[in-house]
């Protein structure tokens, strides 16, 4: 799944770089073309199994910040 949201991406960046030149209605078509293609980029990504895809930092975060709160209420 990691390798379908690299090239989702690839995707959503050429969709942006083609809407830079751009004007009109086919500005905003490529524009939500390329939120489509980063949706399904996060999409695919979120499909990863964690062993396969091992600790991810912002939930570390996360947890220090649920952390953080709990004790500032005590």
């Amino acid at each position: 799944m990691r390798v379908l949201a690299t090239r989702y991406r690839c995707r959503a960046h050429e969709c942006l770089e083609i809407a830079r030149a751009s004007v009109g209605e086919k500005r905003i078509i490529l524009l939500d073309l390329a939120q489509t293609w980063l949706r399904l980029a996060q999409e695919a990504g979120a499909l990863i199994p964690r062993t396969a895809a091992g600790p991810s930092q912002p939930v570390v975060q996360q947890q220090q910040q649920d952390q953080a709160t709990d004790d500032d209420v005590q």
